[in-house]
């Protein structure tokens, strides 16, 4: 390993950094997917030595005394260690974590994997839409109960993890790729517009393009599928399929623009629930007979149920919970 990192490395590990010095620290780190893996395995071990501390199974005293004579020999004490870190107690954390590198086997572990854990930005959208602007200039329409992770070095490696449902507007950069990866699947992009919905409790992805052109793909198999402007993927368990989008209101969510032909009242109702994020109540009412054409654009929820109890004869009141529609 490099001396001068892996000091460095564990100071930082053992909350011995002052805040500029964490700041310097992770200016220097790179991303790489694979060392982000191993230092979550290092610092899971790291947590439980810190926590349950064993005599049996750390001896930190002796790991310092190595260490330090190691250091004292190589001219390296007073320089990184010494002028920087006062007391025994913090030396003797520094010197286990750096026990710890070696003992879970990670050798080659430097800089990249600090940053790459540390910078991990994740973003949940909790109440309603949330657009989240990401570093490269790209947009995320987040949909309600979504989330998306992401590093903060977003240069070369544009890659996002997703969980439920999200539209994105990507901006171009063809020696940068654009990735979403979401349960078993990895769509790839360049630059374009396309919504990708992970179901709840389900394996089955589905990716619909708005604009451009994208690649879907299958994580562990070499299935994929390319998906021009309105062309809807699925991916359920092992198997991929295209078609063209037949669902007028499939992203009304984002847009707020509908459109509805001869539907019935409580399927627009559904809609209207699942786009605003609201309830909207109907026990006292038979809508099995209801039937609408109409069109709505970026308009509010509570224009719109105005305007469905004018044509039906109902009363809209509202509580805190929710919308009542009653005649």
């Amino acid at each position: 390993m490099n001396r001068n990192k892996d000091i460095e490395m564990a100071r930082y590990l053992a909350g011995e950094m002052s805040v500029n010095e964490e700041i310097a620290f992770l200016d220097k780190a790179g991303s790489n997917r694979k060392q982000r893996s191993e230092l979550r395995n290092m610092e899971k071990h790291w947590k439980y030595f810190d926590q349950h501390p064993s005599a049996e199974s750390w001896n930190t005293g002796q790991a310092w005394n190595r260490l330090y004579h190691k250091l004292e020999s190589e001219g390296l004490l007073e320089e990184q260690i010494g002028a920087v870190v006062p007391g025994r107690r913090v030396l003797l954390r520094i010197a286990a974590i750096v026990l710890l590198l070696l003992a879970v086997g990670i050798p080659s572990l430097y800089f990249g994997v600090i940053r790459d854990s540390i910078t991990q930005l994740t973003r949940l959208a909790d109440e309603g839409v949330n657009i989240v602007n990401l570093p490269d200039g790209s947009r995320v329409y987040l949909n309600k109960g979504s989330k998306i992770t992401y590093q903060k070095a977003f240069n070369q490696d544009r890659a996002i993890e997703l969980s439920g449902e999200a539209f994105f507007e990507v901006m171009s950069d063809p020696a940068n790729p654009f990735t979403v990866h979401s349960g078993n699947v990895k769509v790839s992009v360049l630059g374009t517009s396309f919504n990708v919905k992970q179901l709840e409790n389900s394996s089955q992805v589905e990716v619909y393009v708005k604009t451009g052109k994208v690649l879907v793909a299958l994580e562990e198999s070499d299935q994929s599928v390319t998906l021009e402007k309105e062309e809807f993927g699925v991916a359920k368990k092992d198997q991929l399929s295209s078609s063209v989008l037949e669902v007028p209101n499939y992203i009304s969510w984002k847009t707020l623009d509908f459109k509805f032909v001869d539907t019935k009242l409580m399927d627009v109702l559904q809609k209207l629930e699942e786009s605003y994020h609201v309830k909207i109540q109907t026990a006292a009412l038979d809508l099995s007979e209801m039937r609408i054409t109409t069109s709505y654009s970026e308009q509010s929820i509570d224009a719109i149920l105005e305007t469905i109890g004018t044509a039906f004869g109902m009363k809209v009141s509202h509580t805190n919970d929710a919308y009542i529609l009653t005649k």
